[in-house]
């Protein structure tokens, strides 16, 4: 291949293989496959030596956009339905209009090709397409819907773009197909593929997010393959030269100059540039707390010790449901009246928690906010029971009522939009307001921690620091920093 899978099944050299043939049919249909499709293809028609057909059942393959994966799923339908008579070949997308695009897409590819001869006339009317050949075998588009197919005999069934099912669709239209693809070997001597293909999702997409993860954390059936390209977990989606080192069509149906007007058809949407040319997963929800380009808009350079002498400084904590994890949080007043506020650390659990909240506190002379209640609640309590020698609170918090609380997400947006609070960059917290959603109370919000798909508390201890500055109490002495 032109380049390496990210993760996958390698090529079983013990096993002849069907690629050859499938390789042949692409040339018949115009479009020659490309190294990485010439890879899968391989693989996937390896042939199991002692049933004499597919060793694989099931098929797995991850791709960036603009890589030819269309063209690899309608030349795998074409060789399946020539493996015998009276073939049943279905291909699976997210809504009739995208199935039917993509058929008539396909058809009007084989009419022009040199295997015209062996396609019947197809059939375009709406809800009934279908392109049979002279053997009886045909290829069909249907919509993705939670009964699609059932008690349908398939010899081979595509779901495309898998991101737009959630899990009980995905499994239902499994567990649907599984039966009746088991008669289908028994009739025709013929192992029966399922091909699940897609681009990375987001965080809505739990079917295909639930697969990948499964298969990358090593748990892959025996009769299962798999192909995972995109870019590194590390890697920069905005250095274009990254996209081109690891997208498996770069320099082969396009070129750097189409690269660049392809990030310039994605302004304002890093997110969905990185999940469409870097095949990463959109972790972000519909309903995030903060917008996106907002969040990259506010960005400030993190807080160094030049800038905390004699400047109002707050600390402040929050722990994830079921105090999984617990975020330290710092904020200060900048000279120009702004707001910055920095994430610190991301502490597993609450236990070590108190020492390093009084520590940083003690340190730096400086108060602490938190909410006293639901998963903050035991935290809240044990420093607040913390005494010195004389019996004096060791931590001084930042008063906060119960509304308070419902003030602290608004007032941190509002205070963004207006570019008055600022936030260092960092990933984690980065991750963590992508991840967040929001549930609403009356007119008020706050960012609910069961309906987020990650961490809250990164964002939470950012948006309690921002309000501890403006509210921070009065203090006789003069800020020491070490």
């Amino acid at each position: 291949m032109s380049v390496p899978l990210r993760g996958g099944t390698e090529r079983h050299a013990g096993r002849p293989t069907d690629g050859a043939v499938v390789a042949r049919t692409a040339e018949l249909l115009g479009k020659p496959l490309l190294p990485w499709q010439r890879y899968v293809a391989d693989v996937a028609g390896e042939i199991d030596p002692a049933t004499g057909t597919y060793y694989y059942d099931r098929v797995i393959l991850s791709t960036p956009r603009q890589c030819g994966k269309s063209t690899l799923i309608d030349t795998e339908d074409t060789r399946n339905a020539q493996l015998g008579p009276d073939r049943k070949i279905y291909y699976l997308a997210q809504t009739g209009k995208d199935a039917e695009k993509h058929f008539k897409d396909y058809v009007q590819q084989l009419a022009k090709s040199r295997l015209a001869p062996i396609a019947c006339r197809p059939r375009l009317s709406n809800g009934g397409m279908e392109q049979r050949f002279i053997n009886g075998s045909f290829i069909c588009p249907l919509a993705v819907t939670k009964v699609a197919g059932h008690g349908t005999q398939m010899d081979k069934f595509t779901i495309d773009e898998a991101f737009s099912l959630d899990d009980e669709t995905g499994k239902l239209i499994l567990d649907g197909m599984a039966p009746t693809m088991n008669t289908r070997l028994h009739f025709t001597g013929v192992q029966p593929q399922i091909w699940i293909t897609s681009t990375e999702g987001t965080a809505d997409s739990t079917f295909l997010n639930g697969l990948l993860d499964g298969l990358r954390a090593g748990d892959v059936p025996r009769r299962t393959c798999w192909f995972d390209f995109g870019i590194p977990a590390d890697a920069d989606p905005e250095d274009l030269q990254t996209i081109l080192k690891w997208h498996p069509a770069a320099g082969l149906l396009w070129g750097l100059d189409q690269l660049r007007d392809f990030r310039g058809q994605f302004e304002g949407n890093a997110a969905g540039w990185a999940r469409a040319f870097g095949n990463r997963r959109d972790t972000g929800v519909a309903d995030r707390v903060i917008d996106e380009t907002l969040w990259q808009a506010t960005v400030a350079t993190p807080i160094g010790p030049d800038r905390l002498d004699g400047r109002p400084l707050v600390f402040a904590a929050a722990v994830d449901v079921d105090a999984t994890h617990t975020s330290l949080a710092a904020g200060i007043r900048d000279a120009d009246g702004t707001v910055t506020v920095q994430l610190l650390q991301v502490l597993d659990g609450t236990g070590r928690a108190p020492g390093e909240i009084m520590r940083l506190c003690e340190r730096y002379k400086a108060p602490l906010v938190m909410d006293d209640r639901g998963p903050n609640a035991d935290l809240h309590d044990r420093l607040r029971s913390q005494t010195d020698d004389v019996g004096e609170p060791v931590i001084q918090f930042v008063p906060m009522q119960a509304g308070d609380y419902l003030a602290i997400g608004q007032a941190f947006v509002s205070g963004l939009h207006n570019r008055l609070i600022r936030h260092a960059t960092d990933m984690q917290l980065d991750e963590s307001a992508a991840q967040c959603a929001r549930t609403w109370s009356g007119d008020a919000w706050r960012v609910t921690r069961r309906g987020s798909t990650g961490l809250t508390s990164p964002l939470e201890a950012c948006m309690l620091a921002a309000w501890g500055v403006n509210h921070r109490p009065d203090t006789d002495t003069d800020l020491q920093i070490y």
